[in-house]
């Protein structure tokens, strides 16, 4: 008998319950053979209109759940298939298209298909409730936010995790809130807002796990680094420094240098280069990059407490970089108040101001209030009972 025929007739039986039982056995049987052309007529038929979905959706359940018997390739034939049969059906068949939508993205992106692992998570009809934690939702929002990630796709990774956004603050799972924050933390990375992506790889850092802590404390001390210079770099830079754990990641020493504001020696950003991502090396128009900015700009920095004065072309030398390109990146940063000096440009010198023992002390205590807020932060992120309610 052709299974066109014993379609025919199990959806001629008179009783909802012999219908229901005839048709699992047909599937179970065609699953264990593995017969995706039969299954794939199993799907057809019963997401025609003409079939009850009492009969149907039972059906598709079943298949949905034991979808995972077939090859990751079988299974991607099948289920594209019957999402291509339920397409004027979605509504009726949302939670067995759910499933099955999910297994194939899993697929997808074990093949490193990550944008159609993406696009295959999208179609899924997502509608969140007001009121309820919607934590399926907005786990599926946060996967799709990490699958366009992995492709080099920030903006469209951006867009799915504001939709997040809203949902991720009734969320109490504890796995689900990290991946959201990672995220977050790679997304302003990404944007090369390097001072808030790195503030948040280190908030990360105190609850990844164990093999994951080395990763999060290097991401935050290369967006530090690559942070434009000035006093809250400053502060980012000592919270890490200070930070026992940062001892025994590869680029302390870089850092090490940096926090004490030391000149920076070619051979020394070359070795730090080979740590970063490709989207920190990326080019301006200028023909610089963003290590190449934030190195001048430090090198001026450590100058600056090196010398009480210094000639536009020594400052030039020293940075490596044409004198007018020298007093152009220093007059930014003291117009930006991200520098203490003043230029005379008919003598060709940069004056540097020292700080007074009153201004010293003024930045000390601000350094205190930070490295106390960072206390704070981080009992929030910890136990946020702590501090809840506090007025």
């Amino acid at each position: 008998m052709s299974i066109k025929k014993e379609l025919e007739n199990i959806s001629g039986l008179d009783e909802q319950k012999d219908r229901s039982t005839e048709y699992s056995k047909l599937l179970n049987t065609q699953l264990e053979k593995k017969n995706l052309d039969t299954l794939k007529e199993i799907i057809s038929h019963v997401s025609n209109e003409q079939i009850p979905l009492i009969d149907s959706r039972p059906l598709m359940r079943e298949f949905a759940e034991k979808i995972k018997v077939l090859t990751a390739q079988d299974q991607l034939t099948v289920g594209k298939h019957l999402i291509e049969c339920t397409k004027q059906r979605v509504t009726a068949f949302d939670e067995q298209l759910l499933k099955v939508r999910r297994a194939l993205a899993d697929i997808l992106e074990e093949e490193e298909e990550f944008e159609e692992a993406a696009k295959m998570l999208i179609g899924i009809q997502l509608q969140p409730v007001e009121g309820e934690k919607n934590e399926e939702i907005c786990d599926i929002y946060v996967k799709i936010a990490q699958l366009y990630l992995e492709n080099g796709e920030t903006v469209e990774a951006e867009r799915f995790l504001r939709r997040s956004a809203n949902l991720i603050k009734n969320i109490e799972t504890e796995t689900l809130v990290l991946r959201y924050k990672s995220c977050y933390a790679r997304i302003l990375d990404s944007n090369r807002k390097f001072l808030e992506a790195s503030i948040n790889y280190y908030h990360l850092s105190h609850k990844a796990r164990v093999d994951e802590v080395a990763i999060a404390l290097t991401y935050a001390c290369n967006c530090a680094i690559l942070a434009k210079a000035g006093p809250s770099r400053s502060r980012m830079l000592a919270t890490l420094f200070k930070d026992e754990r940062c001892s025994s990641i590869k680029v302390y020493h870089f850092l090490e240098k940096v926090y004490l504001e030391r000149i920076l020696r070619t051979k020394e950003v070359e070795e730090f280069a080979n740590t970063l991502k490709d989207h920190q090396l990326a080019k301006f128009s200028d023909g610089t990059n963003v290590l190449t900015r934030s190195v001048m700009e430090h090198n001026l920095l450590a100058a600056s407490k090196l010398y009480k004065n210094i000639s536009i072309k020594e400052l030039g030398r020293l940075l490596g970089i044409e004198p007018e390109r020298a007093e152009k990146i220093a007059s930014k940063m003291i117009q930006q108040k991200r520098l203490s000096g003043s230029i005379d440009q008919l003598s060709g010198m940069i004056e540097f101001e020292k700080e007074h023992s009153v201004l010293a002390w003024d930045r000390l205590i601000e350094n205190l209030c930070t490295d106390v807020n960072n206390v704070v932060e981080e009992l929030t992120i910890i136990d946020p009972k702590l501090v809840k309610g506090k007025k």
